[in-house]
């Protein structure tokens, strides 16, 4: 997220839709966040776009572990004290699968479907990088 000066607000930013960032050597002055923080900021501005997928996931760990991994973009919900529930709306397949993986943990995709297939091809696409020819 920044200041727009040609705006005069703030916007938030889609890296994937950046290329060749450089800087301008403008200066201005600092501002206050709109939000309590960035993240807070990103998540009200998309919460009214139209989510593709509806993630829901089991985790096999402490709530507060995987809260303190992505909990600024998943809901996390205690289930028990070895165990989490994950759910996000998103738009794209490619974040919850790295979340998932970074997390260290064994987990039970509930939905949707198309994030089980997901994760069968990048499970094949790993084994195939890992497997002697």
């Amino acid at each position: 997220m920044a200041y727009d000066l040609g705006r005069q607000d703030w916007r938030s930013f889609r890296l994937d839709r950046m290329s060749a960032a450089r800087t301008t050597g403008a200066r201005f002055r600092p501002r206050d966040l709109p939000a309590a923080d960035a993240a807070a900021f990103v998540r009200a501005g998309i919460k009214d776009l139209p989510q593709a997928y509806l993630v829901d996931v089991v985790v096999r760990a402490p709530a507060e572990r995987v809260r303190a991994r992505v909990g600024r973009w998943f809901t996390v919900e205690e289930l028990d004290g070895d165990r989490c529930r994950l759910r996000a709306s998103i738009d794209a397949l490619e974040w919850p699968a790295m979340a998932l993986g970074m997390l260290g943990a064994d987990f039970e995709v509930r939905s949707p479907p198309e994030l089980v297939g997901y994760l069968h091809e990048w499970g094949e696409r790993f084994t195939r990088a890992t497997t002697r020819q």
